[in-house]
């Protein structure tokens, strides 16, 4: 998301007005979720992607009504029947899509730079855009995780109103406010994979992970693995002295995610003993259910308990029948998606 909203920087930069297109609802099986974006420039450039596919291509042509008009576009495809039968979507879901002119002006250059501040300093902000019928700009603005906005004249109630119902992380929606309509799209703190190992696995972990939107963190006691050479995408390289106390300088909590895969039984469990007493949204050991069951007798002696230890996804990753180092990274971030998603465990 990172990505797109730098494009809409530049665009707006070089004087380039733009519509910005939303899933702003969605049921069932759809190309992409609630939250989705891409932009369309007038000469019919895109960033980003709401899944291609007749959606995409109708989005596109109904853009040249944005522009012509300077109004914002809402529709809805049920992919189920009529929508899908004239293309190669059979999804058999249901979304909306919201369709917004952004001219290129200064008010609309400092939000979406005040936007593109805020995500690249990792804090969790929500863009609001008031819906109007009329041509010219809507109103648009920044409020972060605190209920602060970026402009001074926003009412107190709707604040409130935005701060209640923030969602998901990338989700939007729509809300209404003393008669108004307000589109929220909440840009959340990207999610950080801990890889307590430097191996085979975890360098194709990392690489996965970090394609799919994850920062990454790479600790292990040996130098020669855990270098900038093996992990060039990892956000942080911690070489450790050894595993003990390894959390200590990272404040672990809900949206961290420990995968734990050093070279041996007690690293391993020496780290899940730790993982386990912290607040992690998510703990995954790599080992057969043999290890599994040794590791979690020793640890029912140290004083963990049953409820603590059904936490952790042993053996980890979706099931796949995964072998290589490159198909085990596969199965465990694809569980990692699907957790990050849903806010299930698999």
């Amino acid at each position: 998301m990172k990505k797109l909203i730098q494009q809409i920087c530049t665009s707006l930069a070089d004087g380039q007005d733009l519509v910005l297109v939303t899933i702003v609802n969605q049921s069932g099986s759809t190309p992409r979720l609630a939250g989705a974006k891409m932009i369309i420039l007038l000469d019919g450039r895109i960033g980003g992607s709401i899944g291609g596919g007749l959606v995409e291509a109708k989005a596109m042509e109904e853009a040249k009504t944005c522009f012509a008009t300077g109004r914002f576009l809402r529709r809805s495809f049920n992919l189920d029947n009529d929508d899908a039968a004239t293309s190669d979507m059979i999804c058999g879901g249901k979304l909306e899509l919201f369709q917004e002119y952004i001219r290129a002006d200064e008010v609309n250059r400092r939000v979406f730079h005040n936007l593109l501040m805020a995500v690249q300093s990792r804090r969790s902000v929500t863009l609001v855009s008031q819906l109007t019928g009329s041509n010219g700009p809507s109103l648009r603005f920044v409020v972060d995780h605190r209920g602060n906005a970026s402009r001074h004249d926003i009412a107190e109630s709707l604040l409130t109103t935005i701060k209640q119902v923030r969602s998901s992380t990338s989700a939007s929606t729509l809300i209404e406010h003393q008669g108004q309509s307000y589109l929220l799209s909440y840009f959340g703190v990207a999610s950080t994979v801990y890889l307590l190992g430097a191996g085979h696995v975890a360098a194709c972990t990392a690489e996965a992970a970090a394609k799919v939107g994850f920062r990454v963190v790479i600790m292990d006691d040996r130098s020669e693995f855990a270098n900038r050479e093996r992990f060039p995408q990892a956000d942080t390289i911690q070489v450790l002295s050894s595993f003990a106390n390894c959390f200590n300088s990272f404040e672990i909590d809900g949206d961290a995610y420990l995968v734990i895969v050093t070279r041996g039984h007690m690293h391993d469990m020496e780290v899940l003993d730790q993982a386990l007493r912290t607040k992690a949204g998510y703990i995954g050991m790599i080992g057969s259910r043999k290890k599994r069951s040794a590791i979690y007798a020793k640890l029912r002696k140290r004083g963990i308990s049953e409820q603590q230890l059904e936490q952790v996804r042993c053996p980890i990753g979706t099931a796949i029948e995964a072998d290589t180092p490159e198909e085990i990274a596969v199965s465990i971030v694809g569980e990692l998606i699907y957790q990050r998603a849903t806010g299930r465990r698999p």
